[in-house]
Parts: C-alpha cells; sequence; structure tokens
C-alpha cells in the first residue's frame, strides 16, 4: 500500500517541478546556459540554439516550457520555414556572470519581421513578456526603435530561460545579438548617425536637382528630384525608419511597404536611366523593353492586393531581379557605347547586382544567411542616386552652356564669354561716377596679348584663337567673380578691379598675370608663350572721364615696346598750371 502512494507522490512532484522550473527540464536536456559578462560586451550567436516550429497557434508559453523534448538545436541562422500559419519558439538559457552589474539587451536586427515576443520568468512564476514587430505600433513595442529589442532581467549568477516566439509571414532567418546596455546605445547612435549620413545625402541631391529645375526649366531636373526622394524613402523603409517615424501606428502599411517601396523605387530608377541613357537612338528594341520592364515592375505592387502575400512576395522578388538584371544590361549597352559616365554608373549598379544574386541565393537556401547585405544593399542604392544625377548634369551640361550663352549674345563675346565693349563701357560709366561721388577705390586696367598676331600669323588662327581663350584664363585668375571683364578687340582685354586701393596691390596682380604668360602653354609644340603688357590707371586717385579713359590708356599701351622691362605702366594725372595771383591776366 505505501508503494502504491508513493508512485502518485513521485509523479506529482516530478510534474511540480517541471512546471515551475523548467530550467531544470532544459537543463536535463542538455542546454548549456551561456554566460553574460565573463570578458565579453558584445556579440551575435553564432552556435546552435533550441528551436521548435509550432503548427498550433494556442500553444502557450507554459506549455512550450514544459515540453523541452520539442525543441532540435540548429543553427544559429537556420532559415526557418515561417509562413502566417506557424510559429517559431527559440529557447534561451542565459547566466549573467557574477559579479557582473551591467544589465543586458537582446535585439534581432530584422525591420521586417512581422512579430516577436520575449517571455521571461518572473519571481511569482508568472511570465514577463515584451513585443515588438511592423505588425505591432510602436507604442506597443517594448521599446521603440527601428527593430525588436528587449531589456534583461538577469539576476547574477543563476540561469534564466528566455523564449521567443516569432511569426512572420515567409521564411526567415533569426540574427540575435546581446550586448550591455552602454555598448548598445553605442551600436543605436552608430546606426543612426549612418543612416542619417546616408538620407541626408540623397534628400540634399534631390534638393539640388529642384534647383536645377528652378534654373533651367528642364523637366529630367524634377524627374531626378523625385527619383532621389524615392530612393531616400525606400532606404529609409528597409531600415525601419519609416514605420519607426512616419506611420508608427499604421500597422498593415508598415508591413506591407517593406514589399512595395523597393518595387516603385526600381521601376522608377528603369524609367529615369531609360530617359537617360537614351538608348533608342542605337538599341531601339531594348529600350522599349526596358520600359515595359519598368512599368511592369511598377505594377508588381498590385499583386500584393490580388493575391496571397507569400506568393505576391515571390512575383515581386522575381521582377525585382528580372528589373535589376534590365537595369545592369542597360548600362553595359551605355557603357560599350562610349559613354563618358558609363564607368560611374557601372559602378553604381554591379554592388547592386552582386547583393541582389546573393539575396536570391539566400532565398532558395544557396548560400549562408548574412543579414548585413540590408546595409550593404541601402549604400549600393544610395550610391546609385548621386552617380546618376551627376550623369544627368553630364549629359545636359554642353547643352545647357550653349543655351545660356545664347541668351547672353547680346551682353557677351561670342568666344571669350567675356563682356562686350558697349557693356563694359556702361559697367565703367558707373564704376567711374562712383569714384567721384564716394572715392570708392577701384582700378582700371587694359591689357594686351602684344604676340598674338605674330602666333596667328606663325601658327594659323585656330592656334590663335586657343591661345586667346588660354590668356582668358589666366585673366580669370586674378579676377573676382564680381569684377567686370570685356574683350576689346582682336588683342586687348579690359578690366575693372573694384577695391584696389594703391598701385602696389594693382602691380602685385599684374606681375603673377605677366609670369603666367611667360609659362609655356600646354599641349602645343613647339612651345608658345603669351606676352602680356598692361596700363593702368586708379579711378580714385585719376577720375578721368569714362568717355576718353580708353584712349587714354590706349596711347599708354602703344608707347611701350614690345622688348620693354616694363610691361606694366599707369596713366599719370594731366599736370595742371598754377592759376595767377592778382585776378585775370590781361589778354594781349
Amino acid at each position: 500500500m505505501p508503494y502504491l502512494l508513493s508512485r502518485p507522490l513521485l509523479a506529482l512532484a516530478l510534474w511540480l517541478a517541471a512546471t515551475l522550473t523548467p530550467g531544470w527540464a532544459a537543463a536535463a536536456a542538455g542546454i548549456d546556459a551561456l554566460v553574460l559578462g565573463n570578458g565579453n560586451t558584445q556579440f551575435e550567436l553564432d552556435e546552435p540554439v533550441p528551436t521548435w516550429l509550432d503548427s498550433n497557434e494556442r500553444t502557450t508559453v507554459q506549455e512550450v516550457a514544459s515540453n523541452p523534448k520539442n525543441f532540435v538545436p540548429t543553427p544559429a541562422l537556420q532559415r526557418h520555414a515561417l509562413t502566417a500559419n506557424n510559429r517559431l519558439w527559440i529557447h534561451l538559457r542565459l547566466v549573467r556572470a557574477a559579479g557582473n552589474t551591467e544589465r543586458w539587451v537582446l535585439n534581432i536586427p530584422l525591420p521586417f519581421v512581422d512579430q516577436v515576443t520575449l517571455y521571461q520568468r518572473r519571481t511569482d512564476g508568472s511570465w514577463a513578456t515584451q513585443s515588438a514587430g511592423d505588425q505591432l505600433p510602436q507604442s506597443a513595442w517594448a521599446k521603440r526603435g527601428l527593430y525588436p529589442e528587449f531589456e534583461l532581467d538577469l539576476p547574477s549568477g543563476v540561469p534564466q530561460d528566455l523564449y521567443l516566439q516569432v511569426r512572420n509571414f515567409k521564411h526567415l532567418s533569426i540574427p540575435l545579438r546581446l550586448a550591455t546596455s552602454p555598448e548598445r546605445e553605442a551600436q543605436r547612435l552608430l546606426e543612426v548617425i549612418s543612416l542619417g549620413l546616408v538620407l541626408g545625402t540623397l534628400i540634399t541631391l534631390a534638393a539640388l536637382s529642384i534647383i536645377r529645375h528652378l534654373e533651367y526649366r528642364n523637366r529630367v531636373d524634377m524627374t531626378a528630384a523625385l527619383y532621389g526622394l524615392l530612393i531616400a524613402a525606400s532606404v529609409a523603409q528597409i531600415n525601419g525608419v519609416l514605420n519607426a517615424l512616419l506611420w508608427s501606428n499604421t500597422t498593415t502599411w508598415a508591413d506591407y511597404a517593406n514589399s512595395v517601396m523597393p518595387a516603385l523605387a526600381v521601376g522608377a530608377s528603369l524609367l529615369f536611366v531609360r530617359r537617360l541613357y537614351a538608348l533608342s537612338t542605337h538599341f531601339h528594341h531594348y529600350d522599349k523593353a526596358l520600359g515595359f520592364i519598368a512599368w511592369t515592375t511598377l505594377g508588381s505592387v498590385l499583386t500584393y492586393v490580388v493575391l496571397d502575400r507569400p506568393l505576391a512576395d515571390q512575383l515581386g522578388a522575381a521582377v525585382l531581379f528580372v528589373a535589376t538584371t534590365a537595369g545592369l544590361g542597360a548600362t553595359v549597352l551605355s557603357w560599350r557605347s562610349g559613354s563618358q559616365i558609363g564607368t560611374w554608373l557601372l559602378l553604381a549598379y554591379v554592388p547592386q547586382f552582386l547583393v541582389l544574386l546573393r539575396l536570391v541565393a539566400e532565398a532558395f537556401g544557396l548560400a549562408p544567411t548574412f543579414w548585413q547585405l540590408r546595409y550593404l544593399m541601402s549604400m549600393g542604392v544610395a550610391l546609385s542616386v548621386p552617380a546618376l544625377i551627376y550623369a544627368l548634369s553630364r549629359a545636359t551640361h554642353d547643352r545647357k552652356e550653349l543655351a545660356l550663352r545664347a541668351e547672353q549674345l547680346p551682353t557677351q563675346d561670342a568666344l571669350t564669354g567675356l563682356l562686350t565693349e558697349q557693356t563694359f563701357q556702361s559697367h565703367l560709366g558707373d564704376a567711374y561716377q562712383r569714384a567721384v561721388d564716394n572715392r570708392e577705390p577701384t582700378a582700371l586696367v587694359l591689357v594686351s596679348v602684344i604676340n598674338l598676331e605674330h602666333i596667328r600669323a606663325s601658327r594659323g588662327n585656330p592656334i590663335a584663337e586657343q591661345c586667346l581663350l588660354r590668356a582668358v584664363i589666366k585673366l580669370h585668375r586674378i579676377l573676382r567673380d564680381v569684377d567686370p571683364a570685356a574683350r576689346m578687340g582682336t588683342d586687348r582685354f579690359a578690366m575693372l578691379l573694384e577695391g584696389v586701393a594703391s598701385r602696389q596691390a594693382l602691380t602685385e596682380r599684374l606681375v603673377k598675370l605677366v609670369a603666367s604668360g611667360l609659362v609655356p602653354l600646354q599641349g602645343l609644340q613647339p612651345e608658345v608663350t603669351l606676352q602680356f603688357q598692361a596700363a593702368c590707371v586708379l579711378l580714385h586717385d585719376n577720375p578721368v572721364p569714362a568717355d576718353r579713359v580708353m584712349q587714354d590708356l590706349s596711347k599708354v599701351l602703344a608707347s611701350i615696346s614690345p622688348r620693354t622691362r616694363r610691361p606694366i605702366r599707369f596713366l599719370e594725372p594731366v599736370p595742371t598750371l598754377a592759376a595767377p595771383l592778382g585776378g585775370t591776366p590781361e589778354t594781349p
């Protein structure tokens, strides 16, 4: 009889022990505790972890803890066959090293996971829960952020069993990272700064395109701005920024945006590069195919409305792969056709394509999971924006420059881009009036390239015009942007240098000009130098009227010998006679 009574009592004791102390059952199953704080402050789990794929949605954590035999050790980053109808349970046994006082944080760096719940037993036997995921509003997250993160309550020296419940609509690998609170704050700060720099650069480039549109009224610049903003939104979305800030309470859109935004960005990218490359000239059929693929990519977002989510996501991944491959093909064709910016565009698209290949290989189980690819993809996509905008500026630069010069023909010399003689005379009149009325320091300089006609006679007109343009470049080196300059005939230039108060300051500038002319011009054989001579006047000291000052300076230039050692001369004031004393002299 005592034996019969002892068996039920023993069974009851074992059941209570397994229920109240699931950690004992875990230890019996051979699960080793992971020690935290024993020389480590942050790490990612890379050892096999016990997991259980449960198809019963009503299983409670109490039942999970009571059945440790259901857990099977699996590689840390194994891709689990998650669906909308099952849940993944992960069992962790942690112990904080004796004497370690740091608080620890567990995070799962996946902004697109549907829901993660952490269960941790309290001292009274109940379970404390923390949840996060894009199917939950940020207000329901244990800690608001870009991806799930949980504070751990671990007594020193006592092993604790934790259970993670993961829900997701498609297959997923679960990276688990542990760090002390200070180390985690440093990680979070680095992530925020990096994302801020990337997003800030993209928004700045978009703003630059808007400014270019306002200046040149070119619709392509506005397209580039919209493309840059869309890429910025996509990078922000796949890294969890938009879910945390903009639609933190719109859980349905926050969940679907991770699939929709990349499709919109890639489709818009194809439309942009199609217009930028102008493939229709030499690759008419490929250009049509590229347009079809672009609009198909944009339209693929509608499949999330009419199809089952996993099927729509697989179809979207296939469309993204085809679209990215088509974009790379267009870039290669543009590069092979001799495009000057083809190399930059290849550098932008090849990394994206390689990362996408790796993601596809991971999806089919052909490559191990590397969750940091999200950062590499974000960087590759972000790099494409400055490359494409640079390509746009290069492609439209010459046309815009010609249009701008055509608009400025009434006031600028067609060859050199300097002011015409009539326009400069107007600036000279205003400067003379300011010098007389307000004593504003202003210098007027007339410069001559005295050997230009010799170059024309000996080397031909094309070389002479090239030397003239290089002379203009050398003039700009001593001019400010606000200083007017004009071409005054075949080989002469006039400059107004405001703010020059003394002869010494003006001479120092002109000495640099004369010295730069004596440096042989690059690319011309035999060597060619430019011989500058200058006639100058300080209008605030010698206010010669604007209607005759240019004639006086021309006379000074004419008086300078070609072989002189003083190529810089000043117009001296006209000497005045003293007035006679005692009244007006009688005329004979």
